[in-house]
Parts: structure tokens; C-alpha cells; sequence
């Protein structure tokens, strides 16, 4: 596992310029394992990892000081990547299924909180699967669910590549055929 199995920029061409992309990357632990509605724990909290390969994708060079890499403002996250190597496929999995399942509770909010909307499975080789969920803005959230028929603003998911896995926060506003091809690619990468 190498920085080379993480998301590539051009994964999020068309819709952002490749040019615009500026990476940072980092060796460690962190609070990118999950989101902040399921705890936000460390990826060591979590699943009793030493440590994985993290990926920061920003619309500047410009990052916040501590835990590195997102943006000082929001809107220039595109996105962040933490990934490592279990020492089996099989575990790999578990750690995937653990990983997703911490995600469920974000499916339901009070109305007006931001909410993931249902989960999408794409499977590239049998041992090759990702799940993914939309990001919906709270303001779409009036039932405390995730609303029928409106597009998403990016998402979270989570891959698996043989002994390899991963967690992918798309901070960037992206539909839903645009989650897609940015969560093959970054599975395809893995």
C-alpha cells in the first residue's frame, strides 16, 4: 500500500480541473475514518489500526494547521482519502463492513441537519467493491431522511481492493453519475 493507491485529481475531471487540485499527503492516524455524526473517531479508534496513508484533494495550496490537510475554508475541500492494508483479504472486509456500518446512523437526522442518503454498491472484480452514499444538505432534510429524487453534494464511501480498503469524503458538490465515476476511479486506484 503506497500513496499510489490513493485517488488520483483526474478522477474529479470534468467537473473540477485537474490544475486546480493540489494534493497533500501524510502517514498516520487521523479523524478521516468516519464522519462527525457517527463520533468522528480516529482510524485507530476505529479499527485498532498503526496507521494508513491519507490524501487531502483542496482548490488551494493553503492548508489549516493540525491534523493535515482540509482547506481554512470548506469550500475549497474536493475531497479526503485515508486507506491502508489489512493483513488478509478476508479482513479487509470486516474492516470495510465495520466501516460502513458506522456511516448508518448519518441516513437519519432531525430535519434540517445534512443527511447520506441510500447506499450504492459497484463491484469492478469479485474482490473489488465500494458503497457509497450522497451527502444531502440539511436544508433538503425535512423528514429526517435522505429526500427521494434530488441529487446529492458529494458523499462518503467506502472501498475495498483485495487485502486493501479504504474511506473516500467527497467534500466537493457532486451529483450522482459524478459520485459514481469518482468512487470507480478511486476503487479502480486502490
Amino acid at each position: 500500500m503506497t500513496t499510489a493507491n490513493l485517488v488520483d485529481p483526474a478522477a474529479f475531471s470534468p467537473d473540477i480541473r485537474i490544475g486546480q487540485i493540489h494534493v497533500t499527503d501524510w502517514y498516520g492516524d487521523g479523524f478521516d475514518a468516519n464522519s462527525a455524526c457517527s463520533g468522528e473517531t480516529t482510524l485507530k479508534q476505529t479499527l485498532s489500526g498503526t496507521g494508513a496513508h491519507f490524501r487531502g484533494l483542496t482548490t488551494i495550496p493553503r492548508t489549516e494547521p493540525g491534523d493535515p490537510p482540509p482547506a481554512a475554508d470548506r469550500v475549497d475541500q474536493v475531497a479526503r482519502e485515508v486507506a491502508a492494508e489489512a493483513p488478509s483479504p478476508s479482513l479487509a472486509q470486516n474492516f470495510t463492513e465495520r466501516l460502513l456500518l458506522e456511516e448508518v446512523p448519518c441516513k437519519e437526522e432531525p430535519p434540517g441537519h445534512w443527511v447520506y442518503g441510500r447506499t450504492t454498491t459497484l463491484q469492478l472484480a469479485p474482490d473489488a467493491t465500494a458503497s457509497w452514499m450522497g451527502t444531502y444538505e440539511g436544508t433538503l432534510n425535512t423528514t429526517g431522511r435522505a429526500p427521494e429524487g434530488k441529487e446529492p453534494c458529494g458523499g462518503i464511501a467506502v472501498l475495498r481492493s483485495g487485502s486493501h480498503y479504504g474511506v473516500l469524503n467527497v467534500h466537493a458538490c457532486l451529483g450522482t453519475a459524478a459520485m459514481d465515476h469518482v468512487v470507480r476511479a478511486a476503487l479502480s486506484q486502490l
